[in-house]
């Protein structure tokens, strides 16, 4: 049998044509190898090669042997607990409709505020599920250019079909259909994880590009007219983050002190801007911003629970007076009067409601959803599929946490969302998208390796070889 025809027949018992191009050149290699040794015994090369060939045995066998090693997984332990968080929100959200929402159930019509929530779970579960099949390599060497249409497509929509709701919140809508844009900028840190990927082994001026690539979002957000200081806050955060993993791993060759300085600077002087400019606004925002600086002892501010401090000083008696299992009539009554109580402040209801166990519970699902999909992400052998990884998981952890600390009083009362538990489709969407991302990862762990990538386009064909 001739190398091709072995070769041939292998690939064919191989079922991922990556992992099939993966396997070919390093057996090719090996039987080349081997031909040249018994070459040097003085074999003529198409006894050599056929020699070769034969000791590898039967292609089949061998084939189906490696298609073992390099078939794509499923993480069934991640998978399971992402569906049991699923279940737990729809019930959660479904007890806080009935005890909250004046409207009752009429056949088999769920309540208002459940039935949305469950179309966002479904409809975040159908988008994890068509991301994982999506190979996330697709950001290999393509990334700067998904970015910049990204961006660019974005905000052109937002400023034809963008508007504001009481001020806050962008949203797109075109036709029926809306999503908010702040859900939708998130899309973009993942992608950014792949520019910084990218942009590896450039020389030191690369770090002019990652600091473009970083403010991006932000300029968009300023053109569309819905520029967010929390907002624009977490993506900065969530890129420096990455910045300080990439340099970690010396993938720019540059001094990490200056790095972890001078962005941690930049990060703190853009928060002290932010907090001037909210106090230079003179409006309502900066008497809320002042009066929660003054709960934590910092100023003067005004402390009543009936003005600016009202949502505060509600969801803090409600946590006084919630059962430890169990629900709270106390609670529950002034939680119905609370704006938001099945989104932003669904912890709060979820306390009056169900009791600070679950609170508790819920508390200690995220955040260990959060590093699951971090410490995932950090296993990879492919250095792309870590940082992206890690950047899916840092977004859930930082929607998980401020959201935690605004709902508790530690941070400026603002919009925010628990993923998986909030009622918004378009955070679902984005989240369960962040989740599908890291078991796309997960799923050719054994396929994509990192010892030596390329990015070669035939045909408009890419292959990846490890």
């Amino acid at each position: 049998m001739s190398l091709e025809e072995y070769m041939s027949e292998l690939k064919g018992q191989i079922r991922d044509k990556s992992a099939g191009m993966l396997v070919s050149d390093e057996i090719s290699a090996h039987i080349e190898e081997q031909a040249e040794l018994y070459r040097q015994t003085g074999m003529d090369r198409e006894a050599a090669l056929s020699k070769a060939v034969e000791d590898m045995g039967d292609p089949v066998s061998v084939g189906a042997d490696l298609d073992r090693i390099h078939r794509p997984h499923m993480e069934w332990r991640y998978l399971i607990f992402i569906m049991f968080i699923s279940a737990l929100s729809i019930v959660i959200q479904y007890l806080i409709a009935g005890e909250m929402d004046s409207r009752t159930i009429t056949g088999n019509v769920f309540y208002d505020i459940s039935r949305r929530h469950i179309i966002g779970i479904l409809a975040g579960i159908i988008t994890m599920f068509l991301v994982y099949r999506i190979d996330y390599t697709v950001l290999l060497g393509r990334s700067r250019l998904i970015g910049g249409i990204f961006m660019a497509v974005v905000t052109l929509i937002a400023a034809a079909f963008g508007f504001r709701i009481n001020g806050s919140s962008g949203i797109i809508r075109i036709g029926f259909v809306s999503f908010s844009l702040r859900a939708l900028m998130m899309v973009y840190i993942p992608v950014f994880a792949g520019i910084l990927y990218e942009l590896r082994g450039k020389d030191k001026r690369v770090m002019a590009q990652i600091v473009f690539w970083m403010i991006l979002p932000v300029i968009s957000t300023f053109f569309t007219g819905d520029l967010s200081i929390p907002s624009a806050l977490f993506i900065l955060f969530a890129e420096t983050v990455l910045i300080f993993i990439a340099v970690h791993k010396n993938w720019y060759g540059i001094n990490k002190k200056i790095v972890y300085g001078g962005f941690s600077a930049a990060f703190a002087a853009l928060i002290m801007a932010g907090i001037a400019f909210i106090y230079r606004l003179n409006t309502y925002q900066s008497a809320r911003f002042a009066n929660w600086l003054s709960n934590l002892g910092i100023g003067s501010g005004i402390t009543d629970d009936t003005g600016i401090n009202y949502i505060n000083a509600r969801l803090g008696r409600v946590f006084a007076c919630s059962a430890v299992i169990g629900k709270s009539d106390e609670a529950v009554g002034i939680m119905s009067d609370l704006p938001g109580y099945w989104s932003d402040l669904v912890v709060g209801s979820t306390a009056a409601v169900c009791g600070l166990i679950m609170v508790a519970g819920i508390i200690i699902c995220m955040l260990a959803l959060a590093m699951y999909m971090i410490i995932i992400s950090a296993r990879q052998k492919n250095s792309l599929g870590y940082i992206t990884g890690c950047a899916c998981g840092i977004v859930v952890a930082l929607q998980s946490i401020s959201n935690i600390m605004i709902v508790f009083g530690l941070l400026p009362m603002t919009g925010s969302s628990l993923p998986i538990f909030t009622s918004s489709i378009s955070f679902s969407i984005v989240d369960y998208a962040m989740i599908g991302m890291v078991l796309s990862i997960y799923r050719y762990k054994d396929i994509r390796g990192d010892r030596s990538q390329q990015n070669i386009r035939n045909g408009g064909k890419q292959e990846i070889t490890a």
